[in-house]
């Protein structure tokens, strides 16, 4: 194992977040329900923008949500860059979502720049967005489909088993695995699991 933190400041958990989604009849491959948002989504930009989310033009819709100070944002700042360049190409718009009440727009891009985060950034103090795509930690993956379908929930991979520790590198890269199915064609094995990091406050 590799890099422990003091993450006391924050509210740790490792949860599978309850979608708040209506169910829609449709099912995938393996039987599993298929889950669909009611309506499209309005969200914010950190640059002020409004943004009308899934896309429409897009195969396919990333959603990560962080917290500027979690330690295990940060530390997947990396792959969450390499995921929306390897991506983008292939008809992916992926955004991270800034989910503290007292983090200012212009806190958030220093941050996004630090980090290199080019991907688009909305800002949802108030935690609609969240709410809307059932995220209830960070940072946490939900990729929709144009037409709303909830295709993937859940971690980016199992690289961190337990808060505060992490693996030299993962076994399951479980988003990056959920993408290339949808993309391809296919159903996505693994449509949730599990996310070790720091949760959104319901404040």
């Amino acid at each position: 194992m590799e890099w422990r933190a003091d993450m006391s400041s924050h509210n740790v958990l490792i949860a599978i977040s309850t979608l708040s989604f209506a169910l829609m009849g449709s099912a995938h491959g393996d039987g599993r329900t298929a889950r669909q948002m009611r309506t499209m989504v309005k969200a914010v930009g950190l640059d002020g923008k409004p943004h009308l989310l899934p896309l429409r033009d897009a195969r396919a819709t990333l959603l990560i949500f962080i917290l500027h100070d979690c330690p295990v944002c940060n530390r997947y700042a990396p792959e969450i860059a390499r995921i929306e360049s390897d991506y983008r190409s292939k008809g992916v718009d992926t955004y991270v979502v800034y989910e503290e009440r007292d983090l200012t727009p212009a806190q958030g891009m220093a941050h996004a720049k630090s980090y290199g985060l080019t991907c688009g950034l909305l800002y949802d103090p108030a935690h609609s967005l969240a709410h809307e795509a059932g995220a209830v930690s960070t940072p946490e993956a939900v990729v929709l489909s144009p037409d709303r379908t909830v295709i993937y929930h859940g971690r980016i991979d199992d690289r961190f088993q337990h808060f505060g520790m992490a693996n030299p590198a993962p076994s399951h890269r479980d988003l990056r695995a959920a993408l290339d199915s949808f993309l391809a064609g296919n159903s996505v094995a693994v449509a949730e699991t599990p996310v070790v990091g720091c949760a959104i406050s319901n404040d």
